[in-house]
């Protein structure tokens, strides 16, 4: 990579700067993609493909009004793309705007079905809005589309616990932590098996996500609020004081 950032006259050239924006993406060095990205968009504001890009990282650190900003002149230029209905889609839920999501998900579902990150999210949004069978359908399209996404079996799990289909449900977190060590699964296994009465399973669950939650770095730990107001609401009800 860095020999291409050497090039000579690469400064100026866009899709260079976009082809390297995107290598940095995808080894998750954002700040540095972001750098490429931007240069490139001063040569070329209207590539659809830099301001995807782009706009996807300004979307990750929250920015959602910014990112629509963005991702509205990209779809002057590609209005049939699935990834940037996706993307502006799920700007939308983060702006609590569930309706537009959904819409803008299924004309993303619409334009490529077996985007298996479409679906996915499709779930998310419905099982948040307590559509709890649309989320099922939703991520069980998304599992038989990439079987080797853990979260996936996670999101499932919960879906399948607010149907009350236990029995399932218990399948789909054991699922799920067969394929990764996530401190999530054994967290909201726990809270699933509390709720059930099975207060010695969800024990062991708590036991194993507090050796992964121990293990994890501050940043981890603090990224989702709700995770801390979790743990402790358990260690009350499982005597883990």
């Amino acid at each position: 990579m860095d020999e291409l950032v050497t090039c000579a006259d690469f400064r100026f050239n866009s899709h260079r700067l976009t082809t390297v924006g995107l290598l940095y993406l995808r080894t998750g060095e954002n700040f540095r993609a972001f750098d490429f990205l931007g240069n490139s968009l001063t040569h070329d504001p209207r590539n659809s493909k830099t301001i995807l890009a782009a706009g996807s990282i300004i979307q990750d650190h929250s920015d959602m009004d910014v990112a629509l900003v963005k991702y509205r002149v990209a779809a002057v230029q590609t209005p049939n793309s699935a990834q940037l209905w996706n993307n502006i889609g799920m700007c939308f839920f983060g702006k609590q705007r569930h309706v537009a999501a959904i819409a803008c998900l299924k004309k993303a579902l619409y334009l490529d079905p077996f985007e298996w990150i479409i679906s996915y999210n499709l779930g998310l949004v419905h099982l948040h809005t307590e559509q709890y069978a649309s989320a099922f359908h939703y991520f069980s399209s998304s599992i038989n589309l990439k079987p080797d996404f853990p979260s996936s079996y996670m999101q499932l799990a919960i879906a399948l616990s607010r149907l009350d289909d236990y029995d399932n449900a218990c399948a789909a977190y054991e699922k799920a932590i067969e394929m990764d060590s996530d401190f999530l699964f054994h967290l909201n296994y726990a809270v699933m098996l509390v709720n059930n009465g099975q207060v010695d399973k969800a024990r062991e669950q708590f036991d194993q996500f507090e050796a992964l939650y121990a293990e994890a770095d501050e940043e981890t730990k603090n990224s989702d609020k709700d995770v801390g107001v979790m743990r402790s609401l358990l260690m009350n009800v499982l005597g883990r004081n």
